[in-house]
């Protein structure tokens, strides 16, 4: 039934079939929309309290239902701050997370945690942010306190909680995928909407995924114009990092994968993502398995995915870093290679007026 819901969610069933499904989905997307507005409309009035943390907080979420490549961004913004001098912890939910408070994924020193006590996102900002503290939690706020007592922090980076309004932000950072910035236009739970595009109302910038152009796009930004008008538009790149196996830091060029006949394996929100990347570097994709968002392999899944690529004629298996994560520990693809494919996001465009807005002030 999971499947089949995410199948309509992202229009990949649209038969007859799906008929009664759909509408019955269509029904509680009213509910839900209803629910989020009057959320919305109290903390807006002040009759629900955000509460603040002593110091510069910055979320980057969006409005559709994972996909949008929010968590490189937050990584390259995290780098963009730490250039140019600014002290910074990252905050996230820790989705799937062995633990419920509030919990330090790594110091200014070392990752403390494991991904299945972090949760594989935050594990992943950890990992790729040295230097810079982690903190996850699903309460924010308490995850922002944190933060806060422990490390003093010239600024906070919320990972995905544009609709986590209890806790007060200077500014939200909207992402938006340039392929579908608004999903199917239903909210949930007929769509991926978090919200109606009008809450971009509430975001002091956007930011364009994967975008693949060279000057700024006036068709996106009217887009953007149409909800918030002036509303600043960013615009970001994701480029493949280099290719490595599996639990190795030891990376190889990208274009290793050039003429190799892979199984591209992922836990992601937008898979035809990965696998468009993994196109443009010149693999030849014979089997794509597709699981969903964070899913967690069970001990032999790796072992069967090894043997289903093998007889497809896949010579390795490729996988992003979350799914590496999310792999039981000593996975083994059936004696198959098995690669991760880093991706970073690179700012495509003004990255000084970018970094000015996150950070508000020079730093001190």
């Amino acid at each position: 039934m999971r499947s089949l819901i995410e199948d309509i969610l992202y229009d990949r069933r649209s038969g007859i079939s799906t008929l009664p499904l759909r509408a019955g989905l269509h029904v509680l997307s009213r509910v839900y929309g209803a629910v989020v507005r009057i959320r919305a409309g109290l903390y807006r009035r002040g009759w629900l309290r955000s509460e603040n943390v002593p110091c510069r907080v910055v979320s980057i979420g969006n409005i559709t239902v994972g996909g949008t490549g929010k968590t490189p961004v937050v990584i390259m913004t995290a780098r963009l701050l730490r250039k140019a001098g600014y002290s910074v912890a990252v905050v996230s939910r820790g989705y799937c997370a062995g633990k419920a408070g509030a919990r330090v994924v790594s110091d200014r020193n070392s990752v403390l945690l494991t991904p299945a006590e972090a949760g594989d996102e935050p594990h992943l900002v950890a990992a790729s942010l040295p230097g810079v503290p982690v903190v996850a939690g699903v309460h924010r706020l308490d995850a922002a306190r944190l933060a806060w007592d422990r490390f003093r922090p010239d600024i906070i980076l919320l990972d995905d909680a544009f609709q986590h309004l209890a806790l007060r932000r200077d500014a939200d950072i909207v992402t938006l995928d340039v392929a579908r910035p608004f999903g199917n236009g239903c909210l949930l739970p007929r769509g991926t909407l978090r919200e109606h595009p009008r809450s971009l109302g509430r975001a002091r910038a956007a930011l364009f995924t994967r975008f693949g152009g060279d000057a700024p796009s006036v068709g996106l930004e009217r887009l953007v114009h149409r909800f918030h008008p002036g509303l600043p538009v960013f615009y970001s790149r994701h480029v493949p990092a280099g290719v490595r196996p599996i639990f190795s830091e030891t990376k190889a060029p990208t274009g290793s994968l050039r003429g190799r006949r892979v199984a591209a394996v992922c836990n992601i929100a937008n898979p035809a993502s990965f696998h468009a990347l993994l196109g443009e570097l010149g693999a030849e994709i014979v089997w794509k398995g597709v699981f969903p968002d964070h899913y967690r392999y069970r001990p032999g899944e790796p072992e069967n995915i090894g043997r289903t690529a093998r007889k497809h004629g896949a010579d390795a298996v490729v996988l992003t870093a979350k799914d590496e994560r999310d792999l039981p520990e000593g996975a083994d693809f059936d004696g198959l290679e098995a690669l991760v494919l880093d991706i970073e996001a690179v700012m495509a465009g003004d990255a000084e007026e970018y970094l000015r807005l996150i950070a508000g002030t020079s730093p001190t």
